[in-house]
């Protein structure tokens, strides 16, 4: 992406033998971007995308999509969209969070053990409230 222009090159190749038709489709109500390539020809298009929103680019191949990609044009922050090659940071549970997970369930499972045991033995009385109908 150039930022000040907020413009993306779009590079398509026919590695086919015939003739082929395609297209550039865009997600931001522009029109479509149509062309014919010539075996083993390619061709970079330029496209402007607008300022702060996600846009979505793809490329057609009769009527089917090839490949997509969506882009953000952030250049009033002055940081540029991070490139598809750009990983991700890792955001997965560490071992003390499993740790602790399980720590916290075996707790759980003591309390109910405790609060079931208690439950058996509490409501017994050695007296009897209301006496037997036959007495």
């Amino acid at each position: 992406m150039d930022c000040p222009d907020r413009t993306v090159e779009v590079t398509v190749r026919n590695t086919g033998q015939g003739t082929e038709d395609y297209a550039i489709e865009r997600n931001d109500g522009s029109a479509a971007v149509a062309g014919r390539l010539g075996p083993g020809a390619s061709r970079t298009t330029e496209l402007t995308l607008r300022e702060d929103r996600r846009t979505r680019i793809e490329v057609t191949w009769r009527n089917r999509p090839v490949r997509e990609r969506t882009i953000t044009a952030d250049c009033r922050r002055g940081t540029p969209a991070p490139s598809p090659t750009d990983e991700l940071p890792y955001t997965g549970a560490d071992s003390t969070v499993l740790w602790a997970r399980a720590a916290t369930g075996t707790a759980a499972m003591v309390t109910g053990a405790i609060i079931f045991w208690y439950g058996g033995i509490w409501p017994r009385r050695r007296e009897q409230i209301f006496a037997k109908k036959g007495e």
